[in-house]
């Protein structure tokens, strides 16, 4: 089955050649069907609006600045694996520190190596993070905001897809795939049920949307989903019930039903009398 939370996979930065022999030697099982190959370092419009694992290849004439900008200005969804060159390991401290999820062999170097790391890196990509620590949501955002560690938690299920950061026990930022920010992002999250969870090491953003304490975020968001699973209880109670003027209606259907019978009786009751006068 493909992967939960990858719904794409792109290979950048490498030749067309190179890419396409780590992918032949993944094997198709468990991979999405979208896998692309882009040679030049360079997003696609697409990638707004779904998740995936980007894999970016680096060489000494790689542009570093560029490598950085794609690290740090991607989507949040989207993770990004580098694919980093013996001889400029040394830059591996700083592109994790920006956000890359993982440092690679590049496959020039060494293919298999490249596609065992590969392979490792997918499996941890569909863990959830509640499998791993027997937690909810709730209880990853109550412990990191205790300890006051940065951290980005991802959120995937219920078609919502978005990102919650922490910084010294305060939630800075969320944000959804929909365009959804501060405490309304934060909420619709919140109220997804058994999302797929990834938690990240530090707080991979510089916006700012919001600034609550955890333990508050928790409160509001569990206030905000009881209320709304009260106003959807009251609603089907009130769909239940006929309205005013139905009952008006049905009432005067009834009434006009007694009329009308009425009318019936004292007729035959007319009727029987005439009857009593002229017998013959």
């Amino acid at each position: 089955m493909p992967h939960r939370s990858l719904q794409s996979i792109v290979f950048s930065g490498m030749t067309p050649t190179t890419a396409a022999t780590l992918i032949s030697l993944l094997g198709d099982e468990g991979l999405p069907t979208d896998i692309r190959i882009i040679e030049d370092l360079v997003y696609q419009p697409w990638q707004t609006s779904r998740s995936g694992l980007l894999i970016m290849g680096m060489d000494p004439e790689t542009d570093l600045g560029k490598v950085s900008m794609m690290i740090q200005d991607r989507t949040t969804w989207w993770e990004v694996g580098i694919c980093l060159a013996d001889s400029i390991k040394a830059y591996e401290p700083a592109l994790l520190a920006q956000g890359a999820v993982k440092i690679l062999p590049h496959p020039e170097d060494d293919l298999t190596a490249a596609r065992d790391e590969l392979r490792n890196l997918l499996e941890v990509l569909t863990v959830h993070a509640t499998d791993l620590l027997g937690l909810e949501l709730a209880d990853l955002i109550q412990l990191y905001g205790e300890k006051r560690v940065p951290k980005t938690i991802r959120i995937n299920g219920q078609g919502v897809i978005g990102s919650m950061y922490l910084r010294d026990g305060i939630i800075v930022h969320a944000e959804t795939i929909d365009d959804l920010q501060g405490m309304e992002a934060f909420n619709r999250m919140f109220a997804v049920r058994h999302p797929e969870i990834r938690v990240h090491n530090g707080c991979l953003t510089t916006k700012k949307s919001m600034s609550m304490s955890a333990m508050s975020a928790l409160l509001e968001g569990a206030r905000v989903h009881d209320e709304d699973g009260r106003g959807k209880d009251s609603q089907t109670d009130e769909e239940a019930l006929p309205s005013a003027d139905d009952m008006e209606s049905v009432l005067g259907d009834i009434l006009e039903g007694f009329e009308a019978d009425e009318d019936k009786a004292v007729a035959r009751k007319g009727g029987e009398d005439l009857d009593d006068e002229f017998e013959f």
